[in-house]
């Protein structure tokens, strides 16, 4: 059977008889519906189990919680140590097959399950079928697999033929910038649309060079630890959700200079006029119009610069920024906001939308208004100047 037709467990006990019964058992388990099984790896030591997690590759890992070296720990503290121990070396779904499941109960999520090891074997074998049904295994397993295949084109084709041209330099930063950003930028365009395909994408949707998928406006989740210039905040009033965008400048954050923190309010699409009556009138080609205008910044019988649309993705909502719609808040409330767990960023626009939106910002605040060219008289002095000709 082909290699990515198996799923790699790693079973840990330190009893070698439960490890030879989970051997025979689990060793070649269907597991999905388009027959993949089950290959099973058994280790009795805890520390060498972490040793073969971080240096190979499982799709799931089994263990009891006693198994860590934590005896000092309290009781209800040693799954916690052990859960810490696999996420610090690798990410991996982690079923706890223990005889004290109240000590790990706590921790339940879709990939961290909790068994008794009465219920037996047969139950691991469920729960694996659980996880896999959420597809997180099949997406890990698709990016790693296409981040290895661009790992090593890009070595083999770029760094080992041109590595005479910059390998002798001292400047390693110059050269750990060229090849980090080169790696990344070779997983754009195509490399995208080929992991896309990995994760079983069915749209058929793809983007080319004169257009961009909407995932590429953000960063989810943010990346920084400090807020940044272009950062997307939720805060809930009475139930009800208020986006909003900060424009403070992200140098002004760094530095310390920010007293305040200023943000322009973000309308959903659906609240918009043009959406309001294109729904109402699906068939309507000038309602058509009015809302292809506001998706391309440039709303009618408005001024343009005062609006911004950001599209939406996953759980970020079709919304329109509105930088009439200013609010300032001192950075001591924006800290006190933020630890209440009233406003949690949620995104970060990337490079060059961000920059985008303040220059688009800039441009909205900075204009300057002059009195109208009188065009009838502009018109008459051509009329002239044309009938002479």
């Amino acid at each position: 059977m082909a290699e990515e037709n198996y799923w790699y467990l790693l079973f840990v006990d330190d009893n070698a008889e439960n490890c030879e019964l989970a051997d025979k058992y689990l060793n070649e388990q269907v597991v999905s519906e388009p027959g993949e099984k089950l290959r099973v790896t058994t280790e009795v030591d805890f520390d060498k189990a972490l040793d073969r997690l971080e240096s190979g590759h499982f799709d799931f890992v089994v263990l009891d919680v006693r198994l860590g070296p934590h005896e000092e720990e309290r009781e209800e503290e040693e799954g916690i140590k052990v859960l810490e121990s696999i996420k610090a070396r690798c990410f991996i779904p982690v079923i706890f097959y223990t005889g004290l499941p109240q000590k790990v109960r706590h921790l339940e999520t879709p990939l961290i399950q909790v068994l008794e090891n009465t219920e037996g074997l047969p139950k691991v074998v469920s729960i694996v079928k659980e996880i896999l049904s959420t597809r997180i295994p099949l997406v890990n397993r698709a990016l790693l697999r296409h981040v290895k295949e661009v790992q090593r084109d890009y070595m083999w084709d770029f760094v080992a033929r041109n590595w005479e041209k910059f390998g002798d330099t001292p400047d390693r930063t110059s050269l750990a910038y060229l090849l980090a950003r080169r790696l990344a930028k070779s997983l754009d365009g195509p490399g995208i649309q080929q992991l896309a395909e990995e994760l079983g994408d069915t749209t058929g949707v793809w983007c080319g060079e004169d257009n961009v998928h909407p995932m590429m406006y953000y960063i989810i989740p943010s990346i920084s630890a400090e807020p940044t210039t272009g950062d997307i905040f939720s805060k809930t009033i009475d139930d009800q959700i208020e986006y909003t965008v900060l424009l403070t400048p992200s140098c002004d954050i760094d530095k310390g200079k920010a007293e305040w923190m200023l943000f322009a309010r973000c309308s959903l699409l659906s609240e918009q006029p043009e959406y309001v009556e294109l729904a109402q009138n699906p068939g309507d080609q000038k309602a058509k119009g009015k809302i292809k205008s506001l998706l391309n910044d440039n709303r009618e019988g408005k001024q343009p610069e005062r609006f911004k649309f950001l599209p939406g993705v996953i759980d970020l909502p079709d919304m329109v920024v509105d930088f009439q719609q200013l609010m300032a808040i001192t950075l001591d409330e924006f800290n006190s906001l933020k630890e209440q767990g009233k406003l949690e960023r949620i995104a970060s626009l990337d490079s060059p939308y961000a920059e985008a939106l303040i220059a688009r910002f800039t441009r909205y605040f900075g204009r300057l208004g002059v009195p109208d060219l009188n065009i009838g008289l502009m018109a008459d002095r051509l009329k002239k100047q044309i009938g002479n000709v």
